[in-house]
Parts: structure tokens; C-alpha cells; sequence
């Protein structure tokens, strides 16, 4: 069987691939070159194989990782189920049935992308990060013999990038346009803004025609606060920090500047929502810059740059203006510092200017969302589980320390009496348990304890009774409120939580399938007869048009119909999302469920097979002298037409192979799952939301898996590269800095 020196069918072959890679690296080598040069001279075993037996073969299947595909297809089941009729059938057969179905379909899905994966990373392609051998190989020889070459073929003044021209040159014209429209993906701020300037003129479009941007109604809200309007039953001129405070003042500012300026308040968030999309364009042009410094295929960063420049989500997103997209702004750039914190082993803290920066950027994500915070907090004290100096470990953690005194104590205890802003409550992150307690009132609305129910109805809101005919299965803020009493320790209601999920663990079930149903399914239709409007759509929808309330933002500015323009977005979107197959990306399960669980299933698969080669060459040390005849010595060939002065003694050397190849395999394992942190952290966070599906009436829940869309194309950047970044950073021109 054809090999490329990732896994091989014996234990033999496996150990003698990884001893060539780790011999190559031991002489500063190329060691996936050189593993499958050597893989290709090997003469492998002809074995006679049907079509299925090939495919198996292709998949390998095997226990390792299949309980995620698994759990995936009973969680979607289970919410398929729920947001089409508002409960879960654990008592008929057919929701086993439709678990198996998507089980199979997720292993199979994930055993496909896992070798395509592996494929990507170990075959040589062209690289992003220097020019590829065969056309370096050309170039120096059309120089050398006539200065241009026969091909026209000429280095671009841009590292790490070659320009083939044709034969018949084009129009001067038409090259200089080409040559604008190129991405650069270089960490240079000329080229940065290069390539933001390129992902503008793509989004101006839908910059022109969603004027003047698109108003959340919490952000109508936010601004009506900011002019003093008594709402959330505040005293008039109190900001409440429910929704954060920063975006509050931020909104604020601009409305008041349209004010002033040009006596129009929607003047003024047009202004930010342009600034906004800037911010944007230059942070994802920073995001494909550090993917450019990595070993990734360069068709593939062109697949992520044409993403962002022409998949509607972005730009429709970009142009709204809501809390969850501000956030999103800063937390592009501060995701690529942390991913580069990672590639130097944690070195740039040694750098005033970088600490500085990445901090000032932290605050800004903790302060514009509230759960911003947690997962800054959360990825910095991952660091201590990576492969790094104690010493700069301690300085992360210092750091996290410092930005969670910052942005929760310090802020709301010195700053806040100042600026009349009221401290929030917990209720937003009491969602899901809430609501789950709240199905549980629903379904058995006398089973509970009088204690229990008296820390329900001391703490939150709304009583136990109240909760229980509130109850909306698909949104909690009927059952949470808008605040909490707070007049009994929350570790009453904790335990009357866990009491009454003791009793009904099948309704809390049911309630956190329903709740939420909108990350996890595919298909949620219309149900006749029910009280509650029902969802219609599980794809990402995001808002054409400003959705303000009359009594707040409206008393401001008054509330203008949708515009022509909004509506053609709008109505050419809805086509879009309506064609079978190309509808594909925008299912609001694809980003939240299934790309999670395989980024979950690549790394613990791709553990385990490291961990089995590790074991493979540990068992041939005994048995090392014995079989080193002259087909075991072809084996071990770094490259088998190479001198005999290059060959390497493997077996003498076993005990050190194993214990490198360990370490290697251990630290690049860590140093992806720890790239691969904020996103996976930014996934959880959508369970904390008190709605995910879109319904008649209600605002589309799209704005809240926006930074996921956003830097999942790094993640999968990060799992197709050859080797790190950093590995890359060392052949990268000097111009390119950090």
C-alpha cells in the first residue's frame, strides 16, 4: 500500500518513518521531504484489494474518537426533536434510529476530512510561508540563463510569493488591477492594509446598500440610556451594565456626533458602523497575514481570503452594529496575538510593547462583552499546561489575574459611581440552569420542597409559580427576568437546582434541548396548533434592516421602513440560503456542532496515533539487531539514494528517538489544542445564551456565532499546516516582524 510516511500497515514501517523524520531534524534537514522521499522508494507489498476493503483502508476506522461522532448524533437528534415540536421522544425508538443515522454520518464525515487533513499537512504543496522548491528550482535556472527566463518567470518583491507570466502578456492595465487585487499575506502595515483595502471594495456593496447600518434593538436601547432615558426600571440618567457599559458610551458618542454634525443620529452610527468595518478588514487581513507565515497550502489561504471577501455572512454582520459584532473587532486581533504568544513559547511577554498592546486589547474584549472576560481569563491560565519557561507560565497566569481585578472588581467599584453606571446581575449567565428548572415547573408544578421554593422565590425574579406558566421552551428570558432579588446566597438556589434536577432529570433534559435546539439541528419547521410561534429556519440570518423599540431609540430618531436597497440584500440572501447544497455554509449547526466535534476528533485522534508510533518504536528496540539486514538498513535511509556517510543508526540510537519523538509529538499536540482554545471556549460560550433559534418576531441569534464564523478559517489554517508557525517564522524575511 502506498504510503507517505504518516502511518504505515506494520510496526516496521511506522518505526522507520519516524526515524527518518526524527534523523532528518537531527541534521537540520526536511523531514517530511525527506519521510517521503524515503516513503516512495520503498517497494511496498502488492496486496490484492476489493473496492470496500480499499475504502476501509482509506478510512481506517477504529475506536479512537468515534464516541464524539456518536455523542454528536444524539445531541442533534434529540434537537432536531425539540425545535420542531418543543420536547424530546425518549421513549420511542425511532429518535435511537435517527441517532444512528447522524452518528454514522458524523464518523464517516470526520474519518474523510481526518485524511484530508493529514493529506494537506504532509504532502508538498506549495507553502505560504516560502516559495516552493520546483519554482525556486526554475526561477534560478531561466536567471542564470537569460535574466528573465524563457517562462518569464520573476520573484515578487513580496516574500515568499512567485509570479509565473505567460507567454502572451497581458494589457499593462490589466495587470496593475491584478496586481492590486492580490492578497499580500504579509505582517507588514503597507501590506495589511493592502489586503483590508482589497476586503472593502469586496464588502462595499453591502456597505452602500445597508445604510445607514443595521441597529439592534438592545443597542437602540443602549443609546436611548446614554440621553437618560429611565429604562430597566433605572432611575433616569443610570446606566444599567447589563448590557456592557463601554458599549454604551461608545454608541452614545457616535449617535451624538451624527447629532451635531449633520442633525441626524443615524448619520452618526453610519459613521461607526464604517469605522467598524475598517476595524474588521484590517483584522482579518492581520488574521491571513500570520496564516501566510505558517506552512499552509497557499490555494488554501486563497480559499480563506476569498471567504471573508465574499461569503454575504461577513459584510452583512460587519455592518451591524450590536455589542456581539464590536466585540468581535477587537477579538480577532487579540486571538492572533495569543496564537503568536503560543508559536514563541510564550517569549513575546518578554516584550514591553507586546504585553502593552495584548493587554490593552484584553480589556477592550472583557469590556465590550460580558463573557469576553471568561475566555480571556480561561486561555491565558491554559498556557500552564503547554511546554513553556515556569517563569513566563507565572507571567500568564499574573496576567489574567490582573485583567479579571480590572474589568470585575476594580472597574465596578472605583469607576462605576463616577459615570452613573449601575453593576449587572448574573441572570445572563443563568440562562440555561434557570431555564432548565423552569421546564422542570412546568412539567411537575408541585413537586417541591418548601425550602426550595423559597430560594427560588428570593432569588430570582420570578417565583416558582411565575416561572412555571412563564415557561417558553425555545427562550429564557420569560422564566430568568431581567434581574434577580438577590435576597438569599445563590448557593440556596444551587442547591434547590440540583434537588429539583435530582427528582426530574428528564425535564432538565428537555429543557436544555429546547433551549438549545438552534446550535444543534438542522431542520426546525412550522408545527400547526401549538400556542408558540415556532421556528422556521436553523440557518444563519442576519438583520437587513434596524430593529429599535418606539419608546426608546425611536423618541430619538424616528423609525424609518426598510429601504429598497436593505431589501434586496435582503431578498437575494433569502435566495441564496434557499438553494440545496449551496446553502450548506450558511447552517447554523455546520459552525457551531460539526466543526467543533471534529476539530474535538482531530485532536484526540491525531493523539492516540502519535502515542501508537511512540509504542511501535519502543517494542522494535529488543528486536533492533536482529532484524537490521539489508532491507531493514533501505528502511531506515533518510533518503535511499543518499551516500552511505548519511545513513542513520537508528537502532543505536532508539532510546533517544523515542524520548525526541515523544516530546515532539506531546508539544505539538499542546501547542494546537491551546492555539485552537479561544475558538473552542468561544463555541462553549453559546450555551450560555438565552436563545438560538430564529423566530417571527425576535432578532436573529446569527450575531452570536459571528466570532466563531470568524476565526474558524484560522483553526482549520492551524490543522492543515505542515509545521507551526513558528517553525515557519525562521525562514520568513526579516521585514516580516511581529
Amino acid at each position: 500500500m502506498k504510503d507517505r510516511g504518516i502511518e504505515r500497515s506494520g510496526d516496521e514501517l511506522m518505526v522507520s518513518g519516524v526515524s527518518a523524520n526524527l534523523g532528518a531534524d537531527s541534521r537540520g534537514g526536511n523531514s517530511e521531504d525527506v519521510v517521503n522521499r524515503q516513503s516512495a522508494s520503498i517497494p511496498a507489498e502488492s496486496v490484492n484489494m476489493g473496492i470496500w476493503s480499499k475504502f476501509v483502508n482509506f478510512l481506517q476506522p477504529s475506536k479512537v474518537g468515534l464516541l464524539i461522532p456518536a455523542v454528536l448524533g444524539f445531541m442533534v437528534a434529540c434537537s432536531s426533536q425539540a425545535a420542531q415540536f418543543g420536547w424530546v421522544p425518549f421513549d420511542h425508538v425511532y429518535l435511537y434510529l435517527q441517532t444512528v443515522c447522524y452518528a454514522v454520518l458524523f464518523a464517516l464525515l470526520y474519518m474523510v476530512a481526518y485524511r484530508g487533513v493529514e493529506f494537506a499537512r504532509t504532502h508538498a504543496f506549495e507553502r505560504s510561508g516560502k516559495i516552493s522548491a520546483a519554482k525556486n528550482e526554475i526561477s534560478s535556472k531561466n536567471i542564470s540563463n537569460n535574466g528573465v527566463g524563457n517562462n518569464d518567470s520573476v520573484i515578487s518583491p513580496e516574500k515568499g510569493t512567485a509570479v509565473i507570466a505567460s507567454a502572451a502578456k497581458p494589457h499593462k492595465r490589466f495587470v496593475a488591477v491584478r496586481r492590486y487585487f492580490r492578497f499580500r499575506y504579509v505582517e507588514r502595515p503597507s501590506a495589511i492594509a493592502a489586503d483590508a483595502s482589497i476586503l472593502l471594495c469586496c464588502w462595499l456593496p453591502y456597505i452602500i446598500l445597508l445604510f445607514p447600518g443595521v441597529i439592534h434593538f438592545d443597542t437602540g436601547d443602549q443609546i436611548a440610556e446614554y440621553y437618560g432615558m429611565p429604562l430597566y426600571g433605572m432611575n433616569a440618567g443610570k446606566i444599567w451594565d447589563h448590557h456592557p457599559f463601554l458599549d454604551t458610551y461608545l454608541y452614545g458618542w457616535f449617535a451624538a456626533l451624527g447629532k451635531a454634525l449633520f442633525d441626524n443620529y443615524n448619520i452618526g452610527m453610519y459613521i461607526y458602523a464604517l469605522l467598524q468595518a475598517v476595524g474588521f478588514a484590517f483584522g482579518v487581513a492581520w488574521m491571513l497575514a500570520y496564516l501566510g507565515r505558517t506552512s499552509l497550502n497557499r490555494k488554501m489561504l486563497h480559499g480563506f481570503a476569498a471567504f471573508f471577501c465574499f461569503f454575504p455572512v461577513v459584510p452583512m454582520c460587519v455592518m451591524s452594529i450590536a455589542k456581539d459584532t464590536t466585540n468581535a473587532m477587537f477579538f480577532i486581533p487579540w486571538v492572533v496575538m495569543y496564537c503568536k504568544l503560543v508559536d514563541t513559547k510564550l517569549d513575546l511577554l518578554r516584550n514591553p510593547w507586546f504585553v502593552v498592546a495584548f493587554v490593552l486589547d484584553g480589556l477592550l474584549v472583557a469590556l465590550t462583552r460580558k463573557l469576553g472576560l471568561y475566555i480571556i481569563v480561561l486561555c491565558l491560565l491554559a498556557l500552564v499546561v503547554g511546554r513553556f519557561a515556569a517563569k513566563l507560565k507565572a507571567a500568564a497566569v499574573a496576567l489574567a489575574v490582573v485583567l479579571f481585578v480590572i474589568v470585575d472588581m476594580a472597574i465596578p467599584k472605583f469607576v462605576f459611581q463616577h459615570i452613573n453606571v449601575v453593576p449587572g446581575t448574573p441572570e445572563a449567565a443563568l440562562a440555561l440552569p434557570i431555564q432548565m428548572m423552569a421546564r422542570s415547573a412546568h412539567d411537575h408544578p408541585d413537586d417541591i420542597s418548601d425550602e426550595d421554593r423559597d430560594a427560588v422565590d428570593n432569588y430570582l425574579e420570578y417565583s416558582w409559580d411565575e416561572i412555571s406558566q412563564n415557561y417558553d421552551p425555545w427562550l429564557a428570558v420569560p422564566a430568568i427576568g431581567w434581574t434577580v432579588k438577590g435576597k438569599v446566597p445563590v448557593s440556596r438556589l444551587a442547591k434547590a437546582w440540583l434537588d429539583v434536577g435530582l427528582r426530574h432529570p428528564d425535564s432538565y433534559l428537555q429543557g436544555f434541548f429546547c433551549l438549545e435546539a438552534g446550535w444543534m439541528t438542522f431542520d426546525a419547521f412550522s408545527v400547526k396548533d401549538q400556542p408558540i410561534p415556532k421556528p422556521v429556519s436553523v440557518v444563519m440570518l442576519p438583520m437587513t434592516t434596524s430593529d429599535t423599540a418606539a419608546y426608546t431609540y425611536g423618541v430619538l430618531q424616528p423609525h424609518t421602513p426598510p429601504t429598497e436597497a436593505s431589501e434586496t440584500v435582503k431578498q437575494l440572501y433569502r435566495t441564496v440560503v434557499d438553494m440545496p447544497g449551496i446553502n450548506i455554509p450558511f447552517f447554523m449547526a455546520l459552525w457551531t456542532t460539526v466543526l467543533p466535534g471534529f476539530v474535538l476528533y482531530y485532536l484526540w485522534r491525531r493523539r492516540k496515533e502519535q502515542r501508537r508510533k511512540i509504542f511501535a518504536l519502543v517494542r522494535n528496540e529488543d528486536s533492533a539487531g536482529d532484524h537490521s539486514d539489508g532491507r531493514t538498513d533501505g528502511l531506515v535511509h533518510a533518503d535511499n539514494k543518499a551516500s552511505e556517510s548519511q545513513r542513520i543508526d537508528v537502532y543505536g540510537q532508539s532510546d533517544g528517538l523515542a524520548a525526541s519523538f515523544m516530546t515532539r509529538a506531546v508539544s505539538s499536540g499542546r501547542s494546537l489544542l491551546l492555539k485552537c482554545m479561544p475558538w473552542l471556549l468561544t463555541a462553549a460560550s453559546l450555551y450560555v445564551c438565552a436563545e438560538s433559534l430564529s423566530r417571527p418576531g425576535r432578532p436573529s441569534p446569527t450575531r452570536f456565532v459571528f466570532q466563531l464564523v470568524l476565526i474558524t478559517p484560522m483553526v482549520i489554517g492551524f490543522m492543515c499546516s505542515g509545521r507551526g508557525s513558528q517553525e515557519s517564522t525562521e525562514v520568513v524575511s526579516a521585514d516580516s516582524k511581529y
